[in-house]
Parts: structure tokens; C-alpha cells; sequence
């Protein structure tokens, strides 16, 4: 078993505690890598990105506690999803092997061709990780992975979208919306570093990364590190870039990732049963009656309230 797997249990689920005082609540891990496109690594040192050949390598990656749903009870397994590369190794064959399991498959830092990205989605792929982002980028003959979203519905899966400004035009946001907007996943990409101060830190294997604002990038590169964005911060940036309502901003991180993850009875909903978990936002408008900036005014968790900006 590699470190990932023996990290991964201390990511499992965690509601099966329903202590609302712990705060957020696991739902498992995503774990993005290592079976990734060397071409397509981001950060991702290449010297660590190894290709599965059958379900062997998997299991030697993760651990057989961690991937194989009959070593572990249903509420604890600690994978919730994978995101790799469908064109690396038999990647492509083995997709069906980990939706057997009850983990999700997601296509990400990936050079696939429009037709590989057509076959991990035949074969039981669900969900794009970052769209646009560390993947073949559209060509008009060649449209990548990027043109499952022109697909009929049956053949069109989610996809992460990250609105931080950085990641991505506003422009791109737009076009992928309009594409398929009930499969849209806001997403922050979020790093540790998310709150801190500006400067340098220490990252992995003797690397360091350099926040700046939202922005965060490998010293000594260009790389993007992931984000220092909120999730409130990502609504407000489709709300304005898309001209989206604040219902559909909203869904696309409450209602469609739920979905997505297969809880929407327990999650992203407020159906009678559902958990009573709850956001409750305000609105700060200014003088020109232009659209406002969504605040989080108060956080519940499991009927609790946990956080109040009031008495923050």
C-alpha cells in the first residue's frame, strides 16, 4: 500500500458521528491521482504518476481496505471518487472495475481525444474534474473532452467548473453553461492555503508554493496550485459572469453536486428526512441597485447552528 493509502482512511466518511459541532462533514475522499497524463500533471510531480494495468495496480495504490466495498462497511468506505486519466495504461477498461466498487469515475488531467473521453463516458464515467483545465484543450476539429458537453443527455456527465478567475475566462464559464446547465459543479479547487496571508509556503518534496490573492503557483513557474477561493466567492463570480439567477448559481453547489454523488435524498435538498444541513445567505447590494454580493450569514449543521456572521 502506497502513503495514499494509508491517509485515506482518516478521509472516510464522517457522518456517522452527526456531531454537528465537528463542522464540515466528509463524504469521502476524491482522490485525484496518480493515474494521471504526465502531459496533463499540473503540479502533480511526474516522477510519482504510474499507470494501472488491471485491477492489481489499483489495489496496490489505494489499499485493498480503501477500494474493495467488501472490506469495508458502506458508510465508511473511504473513496467517494477517482479522477484519472482514461487514456493512461487500461485506465479505460478498468473504469467499469471501480464503478463495481461504488466509486465514482472522473475524467481529469487527462490528453484524451474527443472518442477516448466518449468511451470512459460508455464505459461509466461520470464527471469531469476542472473542465477546461489540465486537459487537450477544443479544437474546432477535434473538440477534446470539452465536447461531451455537445452530446445528447444520456452521454453528457458533470463537470467541475472553477470560478476563481483565474482558472478560467469568464467567457469559458459561460460557454460551458449554456452547453449543459444542469450538469455544472462550481467548484473552488481550494488549497490549505485558503485564508492565509499572502506569501511563501511549504508544499511537497522540498517545493514551496506562492499565494497571491486567489492565486496560487509553483515557485519558481507559471504552474497554477489549485485555489485560495471561497465557495461563496465562486457563486458571485458565475452569478455575474454567466448572468445566472441566484436559484441557478445556488443549485450548482448544493442541488447538482449532490446528484452528482448519488445523496440528493440526504443532501443539497431541503425535502422532509434530508439532512437539516443549511446556508443561509445575505445579500449586499450597492447604491446603483446593481446585482449584489451574496454573504454567508449563517451556517447549520445537522439542525445545529454552527456559525452566525452576527456574532462572529
Amino acid at each position: 500500500m502506497t502513503d495514499i493509502g494509508q491517509v485515506l482512511p482518516s478521509l472516510g466518511p464522517s457522518g456517522h458521528r452527526r456531531r454537528a459541532e465537528d463542522g464540515a462533514e466528509s463524504l469521502g475522499a476524491h482522490v485525484e491521482g496518480p493515474f494521471l497524463s504526465p502531459g496533463k500533471n499540473g503540479i502533480h510531480n511526474p516522477e510519482v504518476l504510474i499507470a494501472a494495468n488491471d485491477v492489481n495496480d489499483l489495489i496496490q495504490c489505494y489499499g485493498l481496505v480503501n477500494f474493495c466495498k467488501n472490506q469495508t462497511p458502506p458508510d465508511r468506505m473511504p473513496i467517494k471518487m477517482i479522477t484519472a486519466a482514461p487514456e493512461v495504461g487500461n485506465m479505460l477498461s478498468l473504469i467499469p472495475v471501480i464503478q463495481s466498487q461504488n466509486i465514482l469515475y472522473s475524467i481529469g488531467h487527462s490528453d484524451a481525444t474527443y472518442e477516448q473521453a466518449m468511451a470512459a463516458v460508455s464505459n461509466g464515467a461520470t464527471m469531469i474534474t476542472h473542465m477546461f483545465n489540465a486537459m487537450r484543450p477544443f479544437y474546432h476539429r477535434h473538440p477534446g473532452i470539452f465536447g461531451l458537453l455537445g452530446q445528447f443527455e444520456q452521454h453528457r456527465p458533470y463537470y467541475g467548473i472553477i470560478a476563481d478567475g483565474i482558472h478560467l475566462h469568464p467567457t469559458s464559464i459561460q460557454i460551458a453553461y449554456n452547453a449543459h446547465p444542469a450538469g455544472m459543479i462550481l467548484v473552488t479547487d481550494a488549497m490549505k492555503l485558503c485564508g492565509m496571508p499572502d506569501g511563501v509556503y511549504e508544499w511537497t518534496n522540498g517545493d514551496q508554493i506562492v499565494k497571491k490573492g486567489a492565486m496560487l503557483t509553483l515557485e519558481g513557474s507559471e504552474k497554477l496550485a489549485g485555489s485560495s477561493a471561497t465557495l461563496i466567492e465562486c457563486v458571485n463570480n458565475f452569478r455575474r459572469w454567466a448572468g445566472a439567477k441566484t436559484v441557478e448559481a445556488i443549485a450548482a453547489v448544493t442541488e447538482t453536486p449532490a446528484k452528482m454523488l448519488g445523496i440528493f435524498d440526504r443532501k443539497g435538498t431541503l425535502a422532509p428526512g434530508a439532512d437539516a444541513d443549511l446556508v443561509v445567505l445575505g445579500e449586499d447590494r450597492p447604491a446603483d441597485g446593481d446585482m449584489g454580493t451574496l454573504t454567508v450569514d449563517q451556517v447549520w449543521k445537522f439542525g445545529v447552528k454552527v456559525f452566525d456572521k452576527e456574532k462572529a
